[in-house]
Formats: C-alpha cells, sequence, structure tokens
C-alpha cells in the first residue's frame, strides 16, 4: 500500500527532528514537545529519508543533509535567492542540494534550465491595525495627538495634551498564515480586506440595546442626529462599537498598520509542496482580536474585546 502521510503528524515530526538536531536531544523528549511520538518520528522520519544513528533514547544524530539547511535553503530561494546563491550562503552545493527530499518529494527540480523549489514556505505571523474614531460632526474622539503601538513611548510624551484623553483602536491578527517573503509585504496585501471586516463588523447596527440607545436620546443634540440619521427607537439596534465606546454614531477613521513580526520559531514555518498547493488547501481563517485603548496617566483598554473572523485564501499571494 502506497505511503500516505498525515501533513499535520508530519509537520509535528519535522520539529521535532529539527529540536534534535539543533539542541542535541534524544527522540523522546523532542517528540514530546513537538507533540508527537517517538514512533512517528522514527516511522515518519525514515519516509522522509532521514538516517539515524546512535542508540534508542539517546541524542541521535543525523546522517545526510541537516533538516534546518533545506528548510533554509527552500526559504531562501522562495524569497528570491538563486538555488546557486542559497547554496553558497549555507556553505553546501546546488548538487548536493538537488539530491535532497523534504515530505517525500525531491526539494529543487530544473525547468527550462535552471532550478526551481517545489515548495511555498508558510509563515505564521501577528499583524496590527490601529486607527482613530470619529463622531458624526466629524471630530476626531480624544486629544487625536498619539495613538498605536508607541503611543506611550517617551518620545510622544512632549505630544500628548494632559486635559485630554487619547482614544483609538487596535486590531490584532494572530497565527496569520502567508507566503510573502517578509511580514510586512503580506500587511500591506491584505491592509484593505482586513480593516473592511473590522469595519463591517463593528459599525453594523444589529445589536438590541434599548438602555443605550434612550441614554443616547437624553443628550439634545445626539437626539437631533438620531432624527437626521432616521434611528429614533425603535427598534433600540446599536452598533457593537457605540456599544464598547458607548457614543453614539461613532465610526472607525482611517487605518495604520503597526509592525508586523514572526513567531521567530521553525514551528510557525510549513513548507507546502507546490502538488498540494491551491484550492481548499489554501483557504485560511484566522481570528482578529479589536479593542478601544484609551491613554490618560496610563493606558487602558475598554472592557470588551471584540473577536470575529478573517477567511481568506494563500492562492491570493501568489
Amino acid at each position: 500500500m502506497a505511503w500516505k502521510p498525515n501533513d499535520e503528524t508530519q509537520n509535528r515530526v519535522l520539529y521535532a527532528l529539527r529540536l534534535m538536531q539543533s539542541n542535541g536531544w534524544g527522540i523522546e523528549r523532542a517528540a514530546k514537545v513537538a507533540k508527537t511520538t517517538r514512533r512517528s518520528v522514527r516511522k515518519y522520519g525514515q519516509h522522509l529519508g532521514v538516517k539515524f544513528k546512535g542508540k534508542e533514547g539517546t541524542a541521535l544524530q543525523f546522517v545526510g543533509q541537516p533538516i534546518q539547511k533545506i528548510e533554509d535553503f527552500l526559504i531562501r530561494m522562495h524569497r528570491g535567492d538563486s538555488a546557486s546563491k542559497a547554496a553558497k550562503d549555507l556553505k553546501t552545493t546546488v548538487r548536493t542540494m538537488s539530491k535532497q527530499t523534504y515530505k517525500g518529494s525531491p526539494i529543487i527540480k530544473k525547468e527550462k534550465g535552471r532550478w526551481v523549489s517545489q515548495f511555498i514556505p508558510e509563515e505564521k505571523i501577528v499583524m496590527q491595525f490601529y486607527g482613530h474614531i470619529r463622531n458624526p460632526q466629524g471630530n476626531i474622539l480624544g486629544g487625536n495627538n498619539v495613538s498605536g503601538p508607541d503611543a506611550t513611548s517617551s518620545k510622544n510624551k512632549k505630544k500628548r495634551d494632559p486635559d485630554y484623553m487619547e482614544i483609538w483602536w487596535d486590531a490584532f491578527v494572530y497565527d496569520f498564515g502567508t507566503t510573502f517573503g517578509t511580514p510586512g509585504e503580506a500587511q500591506r496585501f491584505w491592509k484593505d480586506k482586513i480593516v473592511k471586516v473590522i469595519k463591517d463588523n463593528m459599525e453594523s447596527l444589529g445589536i438590541q440595546d434599548a438602555n443605550l440607545m434612550n441614554r443616547f436620546s437624553t443628550n439634545a443634540t445626539v437626539a437631533l442626529q438620531m432624527q437626521q440619521d432616521s434611528r429614533v427607537p425603535p427598534p433600540y439596534t446599536v452598533s457593537p462599537l457605540e456599544q464598547v465606546t458607548e457614543r453614539y454614531g461613532v465610526s472607525l477613521e482611517g487605518a495604520k498598520v503597526g509592525t508586523a513580526t514572526t513567531y521567530q520559531s521553525r514551528s510557525n514555518i510549513n513548507l507546502i509542496p507546490k502538488s498540494k498547493f491551491g484550492g481548499k488547501q489554501s483557504e485560511r481563517d484566522v481570528e482578529i482580536q479589536f479593542q478601544v485603548s484609551y491613554l490618560g496617566e496610563a493606558l487602558k483598554s475598554y472592557p470588551t474585546t471584540k473577536k470575529f473572523s478573517f477567511k481568506y485564501s494563500l492562492d491570493d499571494e501568489n
């Protein structure tokens, strides 16, 4: 019967192999940390072309090209290096790398006279977006002097007005898989689509909150605005952003990007064979976490963190 590896198990095994190689760990310890079994590491390692030497339970040594070097080689090629440059930087040769396999497949093939990688790296990153909040009159809530990840930094202290609280929204996207060469590229590419999902979720009317709508209507200016907006209750529907901020008619203003970061761990890089890339296997679903922050004497967040889904496909990046 043909060998049919389980992708999830295979990725855990590869992580275990990296731990063995980089830390000098035994197979038992590496398998435990990678949340797999010694038997799986042995079995999958054999099918992946990895050979061991040493006794069971000891810090087994690899025979042949290290897994980490193969991964580094493929990642460098994906980011634009030629096979020869990637090999040279890793102190090996194209000839040596052309004989290597990964997940049971050759890592490079010659196409039209040049070596081409047969894998697409997917890396997990963290994205951040932030911006201001605007009221129906067009005014930005708060001091409108600082916002975002460096709002509390010493360089921004003089920009702040002590008489006004700084208010802004933050959105984080964790475990975002991307095939782009750098986190910044991915964040710039997906920004508009992610921000649209944030706005659609936070600004849409649909939450029944009679108490909040009645409170809004006690303010003469707001009551007039409610008439102009044709929102005189009933119905008593508000948006999630109105509910979180307890402000009528507010909307999200603009969107800036924070510094996208990686997890700095090889366990968060998945090398996908080109033969398996595309279609349903490229579909992803991640969680966006939204909050409103305000800065007075200290930085605080409004009590409710809103969470919603963002669905996308890696096919759009390639």
